[in-house]
C-alpha cells in the first residue's frame, strides 16, 4: 500500500511540474479553497480561532483571512515538490545577518520558527550553515525518505520525534549548528497567554538557549502574491535568567509568544490558524462562530 501511494505521489509530481511554476501555484490555491470548504472541521477551527484573535474584526474580514491563509499553506506545500529550485530565485532574507554573525564567530544559534507563510523556505538559510529541525515521521516511509532526502540536500538535518530526539539533539548542540524548531502551535510545555487566552506552548527552544546559553531569535516567512517570500528574523531575545529555571523557562516562553503574537497581528492571513491552538473544536462545533 505505501508503495502505490508514494507511486501516486511521484506521479502527480511529474505532471505538475509540466506545468508552468505560476499554473502550479494556480492550482494550489483552488485545492487551498477546496480544502476550506471540504473540511468542516478544520474550517470550524480557523473561524473559531480568528474570532478569538481577533474580536474586532467583523465575520466577513475574519472569512477573507481564513481563505487567504487556507491559500497560502496549500501554496507552500506544493512548492516543497520542487523545492530546490524554488528556493535559488524565488527566496529573500532579511536580516540574516542577525544569524550570521553569531555563526561567523562559529557559535551555535537557536532559530525559533513560526508556522507562517512559506515556512520551510526558512531553511534556505541551512544553505550556508547547517541547521537541524525536528519532525515527527511520515506513516509512509517512502514519502518520508524524500523529504529527508530533500531536507539533506540544503543542508538541513531533520530529526524524527523519538525517545532519542533530546539525544539528537544535544550532539548537534555540542556541533554549534543551527537549531531551528516550530514553536508556536500547541505541544506540551508551559502555561502561556496567546491573544488574551491561556494556552499551552512548546518550550523546547527557550530551554536549549537557557540551558547552553545560545543567541534566540525568531525565524518568519511571508509569502507575496507573486508566490515569491520573504524570510525575516528578528533581534536577539533578551532572555530573563533568575536562579530559578523552571521559571525562567515559562516566564521567557510567555515573552517569545508575545513577540510571536505581534507578528500575527502584522500579518494574520499568512499564519496557520486551522491548527486547534487553544483547543476550541469541542466547544465551538455545535454553536454560531459568526458573532
Amino acid at each position: 500500500m505505501y508503495k502505490i501511494q508514494y507511486l501516486i505521489f511521484k506521479i502527480f509530481r511529474y505532471i505538475l511540474l509540466l506545468f508552468p511554476e505560476k499554473t502550479r501555484f494556480k492550482f494550489a490555491e483552488r485545492l487551498g479553497i477546496l480544502g476550506y470548504y471540504l473540511i468542516k472541521k478544520r474550517r470550524l477551527i480557523a473561524l473559531a480561532n480568528l474570532k478569538l484573535a481577533f474580536p474586532d474584526k467583523t465575520y466577513k474580514e475574519r472569512k477573507k483571512i481564513a481563505k487567504e491563509s487556507y491559500k497560502i499553506m496549500a501554496k507552500a506545500f506544493i512548492s516543497t515538490l520542487w523545492f530546490e529550485d524554488y528556493l535559488k530565485t524565488n527566496v529573500e532574507l532579511e536580516d540574516f545577518n542577525r544569524v550570521s554573525s553569531v555563526k561567523e564567530d562559529g557559535n551555535g544559534i537557536v532559530v525559533a520558527l513560526i508556522h507562517m507563510g512559506n515556512m520551510e523556505a526558512t531553511l534556505k538559510a541551512g544553505e550556508k550553515y547547517k541547521s537541524v529541525t525536528v519532525a515527527k515521521a511520515q506513516r509512509n516511509p517512502y514519502i518520508d525518505n524524500f523529504i529527508t532526502e530533500a531536507r539533506r540536500k540544503l543542508n538541513v538535518i531533520l530529526l524524527k520525534k523519538s525517545k532519542q530526539t533530546s539525544r539528537e539533539l544535544l550532539e548537534q548542540i555540542e556541533e554549534k549548528n543551527v537549531i531551528a524548531l516550530f514553536s508556536d502551535h500547541r505541544d506540551k510545555g508551559a502555561t502561556v497567554n496567546f491573544f488574551g487566552e491561556e494556552t499551552v506552548s512548546p518550550t523546547g527552544a527557550i530551554n536549549i538557549a537557557l540551558k547552553h546559553n545560545l543567541p534566540i531569535v525568531i525565524g518568519y516567512n511571508v509569502m507575496h502574491e507573486n508566490n515569491t517570500c520573504t524570510t525575516y528574523f528578528t533581534k536577539e531575545l533578551e532572555l530573563i535568567r533568575t536562579n530559578s529555571f523552571k521559571n525562567d523557562v515559562k516566564v521567557n516562553t510567555q515573552l517569545m509568544m508575545n513577540i510571536i503574537e505581534n507578528i500575527i497581528k502584522n500579518h494574520p492571513n499568512q499564519w496557520m490558524w486551522f491548527h486547534d491552538r487553544w483547543k476550541l473544536y469541542k466547544k465551538i462545533k455545535n454553536e454560531n462562530i459568526k458573532g
